[in-house]
């Protein structure tokens, strides 16, 4: 009998406490470092090298925890016999705890395929194909395993019954059969073509063999990073992310990742672009469209902003500060 996998609840507990000690007692130490004896110097080195390894250890057992749950989320989706959503993608592209922990991923090391999955959910639960080998999944997309042989076989079963496909764009040989197989199976305007932070070159190298394998042209180059340009706050304009859907007739449309300003995330998130974005996908499909919700804190940090420039402007203007300051601060104000 197959044991029942962990929720991974006592993982994550385990791991904010961790954090949470680990945070209070640096800032209690920082303020009180200058009470210390120097008779106890000795034990504040030791505290300091410490500390950062037990908010370390926390933010992999939180992250541990969230991929067994994860595991143990995917059986009862997988199992269900709801309607379910392909998600396509080279395993490069999945998060890592290397890659979520120590480059401080943001919203709590929620990732861009839960953000993803929380935006698609309307359609459906997110399933994708598991890297072979791996033990626990990234939080995200509901995984199902199979082996070398088998998988071309799972992804067109899926494609022949899901009510939407998504792939990552990528120029490799997997990612490329799969384009081809939906192109065959799945009805046109049931696919997505996403891009997240794709270059401008790899963006050309996926479009010179999508072209040909989709039998009409997709966006050029130039015209996309038109548009990225006059929208920076959601992707570097070296950069693209969005998606491309088709009509009926194959016709592709780009959809840029982009939000108003007190519906954006003041994160580094996907969630609210990609939820305006697929507007369009939602209501060819029947589906009620929500907003996101507005964003108090933008206007928080705005107002803050704010006073912060008016402070600026009396300290140069009226404190007499250097006149370099002073012409530093009116170019700013051109």
């Amino acid at each position: 009998m197959t044991a029942a996998p962990r929720s991974g609840t006592t993982w994550k507990r385990a791991g904010v406490a961790l954090m949470a000690v680990g945070i209070i007692t640096m800032l209690v130490l920082d303020f009180t470092s200058t009470l210390i004896s120097p008779h106890h110097i000795l034990l504040l080195v030791i505290l300091d090298f410490l500390l950062p390894i037990s908010v370390g250890l926390g933010a992999f057992l939180f992250w541990r925890g969230r991929q067994y749950a994860a595991q143990a989320s995917a059986v009862s989706i997988i199992t269900d016999h709801k309607p379910h959503l392909l998600y396509l993608r080279p395993f490069r592209s999945d998060s890592t705890t290397m890659k979520d922990i120590f480059k401080g991923n943001r919203l709590g090391w929620i990732t861009e395929e839960e953000q993803l999955a929380d935006v698609l959910r309307p359609f459906g639960e997110l399933v994708a194909i598991g890297r072979p080998g791996e033990s626990l999944p990234t939080p995200g997309a509901a995984r199902i395993y199979a082996s070398d042989e088998e998988w071309k076989d799972v992804v067109i079963r899926q494609m022949q019954s899901t009510r939407l496909v998504v792939i990552m764009a990528a120029v490799g040989e997997n990612v490329l059969w799969e384009l081809t197989q939906a192109t065959k199976i799945v009805d046109p305007q049931k696919l997505l073509i996403l891009f997240l932070k794709m270059k401008a070159d790899d963006y050309e190298s996926f479009r010179t063999k999508a072209n040909l394998i989709l039998g009409v042209s997709l966006p050029e180059r130039a015209t996309l990073w038109r548009f990225a340009r006059r929208h920076p706050q959601m992707w570097s304009p070296r950069t693209l992310s969005g998606f491309i859907s088709f009509a009926a007739d194959w016709k592709p449309s780009f959809l840029g990742l982009q939000a108003p300003y007190f519906r954006r995330d003041s994160f580094d998130s996907i969630k609210f672009g990609a939820k305006y974005a697929l507007r369009p996908v939602f209501e060819s499909s029947g589906l009620e469209w929500q907003p996101p919700p507005f964003r108090v804190s933008q206007i928080f940090f705005l107002i803050v902003a704010f006073v912060l420039v008016v402070l600026l402007f009396v300290l140069v203007f009226e404190l007499g500060l250097p006149q370099t300051v002073q012409r530093w601060v009116a170019s700013l104000a051109r």
